[in-house]
């Protein structure tokens, strides 16, 4: 993947985590983001001057937050949302004042045109379970084709082509599960942290468009007993 792409997704990421904490009322200090983005403080300044400048951020000896009372909260939700599903770059120059004009038409101002495809039937229940349990770090039990997963840690849920899959990790290896295979899933009450290498490769390009061959990947990758194993096994 070319250096530019990847620090897009870098870019993308630090962004939705940033306004996702902000949302939730958190105050974040510059020098701990740095550390924890592995990034330089005055990158984080620029990210908030010109890239978060739509939010009505305060700034006190090197924190910021929401300003408290700050207004209606619409124009944030939907920029949140935006950012957060990876929408904004399809709007030049999505801001507040965008998000606020959007909000206010009666009509369809703009539209977002894509080739039909398809739609998997997915459960909502399913759905909105493995939403709940990424957003809390929570491990699931998943119930799916011929496979049980139990302490699957969830990471992020992606479209491609019209179908959903959940990418995750369990027994220290990446895994992705069409969520049209998925019958059931229970949000178990064990917390996980999110490997940043596995989080960062979900946002890949690469790896997005390999999703409907991950399972062909993983039998190629997987490794095949020896012809002698093999005879052991029939002895």
């Amino acid at each position: 993947m070319p250096l530019t792409e990847r620090r897009y997704d870098r870019l993308a990421v630090r962004l939705s985590l940033i306004i996702s904490r902000l949302v939730a009322g958190e105050t974040l200090e510059m020098q701990k983001l740095a550390t924890e983005f592995d990034v330089s403080v005055r990158t984080l300044y620029r990210d908030f001057r010109e890239r978060l400048m739509y939010l009505d951020l305060e700034c006190h000896q090197g924190c910021y937050r929401l300003r408290t009372g700050a207004g209606p909260q619409g124009e944030l939700d939907v920029l949140t949302f935006a950012y957060r599903a990876g929408l904004a770059d399809i709007f030049p120059g999505l801001d507040r004042r965008l998000a606020g004009a959007l909000l206010a038409s009666d009509g369809t101002p703009c539209l977002v045109w894509q080739s039909p495809q398809p739609i998997t039937a997915t459960s909502p229940l399913v759905f909105y379970r493995l939403v709940s349990a990424i957003t809390g770090s929570q491990r699931v039990l998943l119930l799916a084709d011929g496979e049980r997963c139990d302490g699957l840690a969830p990471y992020r849920l992606i479209s491609l082509d019209g179908c959903w899959y959940l990418t995750g990790e369990l027994n220290g290896h990446i895994t992705v599960h069409p969520l049209a295979t998925i019958h059931a899933v229970t949000v178990l009450n064990t917390t996980f942290t999110p490997r940043k290498r596995f989080s960062q490769l979900t946002t890949q390009a690469s790896f997005i468009r390999a999703l409907p061959h991950f399972s062909c990947i993983r039998e190629v990758l997987s490794p095949r007993p020896s012809e002698e194993e093999q005879g052991n096994t029939l002895i």
